[in-house]
């Protein structure tokens, strides 16, 4: 399927795979409509839901079936949230300068750990 990771891609295609955009966008217009009032647990609960949504949309969807490339997505998206600040940013844990350096180092180290050929449990 056109998001699977496979072995024979360049780094860059890895990269851009492992990035959940459609989620991200969803939780970005989702976040936005939320009434400031309710941020606090609105974002708390769009995250969770959005979260459990991504290996559903990663299987139903794209017929992705690794269950380590389900968890690699997952976690970019969590670190997705947190450098947007999401609900962290309501708990005072978001740092702007934190959630740039994991978006970063999360985007460019993953593809490297993450080898779809090799002999994995995953």
């Amino acid at each position: 399927m056109a998001r699977e990771v496979k072995v024979n891609q360049d780094y860059k295609s890895k990269l851009l795979k492992l990035i959940p955009s459609e989620i991200v966008a969803a939780y970005l217009v989702i976040e936005g409509i939320i009434p400031e009032e309710r941020k606090y647990i609105g974002t708390l609960a769009l995250s969770l839901i959005l979260l459990a949504l991504v290996p559903l949309y990663l299987r139903n969807i794209y017929k992705i079936r690794r269950l380590g490339q389900h968890v690699f997505v997952m976690l970019a998206f969590v670190v997705w949230i947190y450098s947007l600040g999401g609900p962290f940013k309501y708990w005072n844990i978001w740092e702007a300068w934190i959630g740039s350096s994991l978006l970063i180092l999360y985007t460019l180290c993953i593809p490297l750990f993450y080898r779809p050929g090799e002999k994995t449990t995953w």
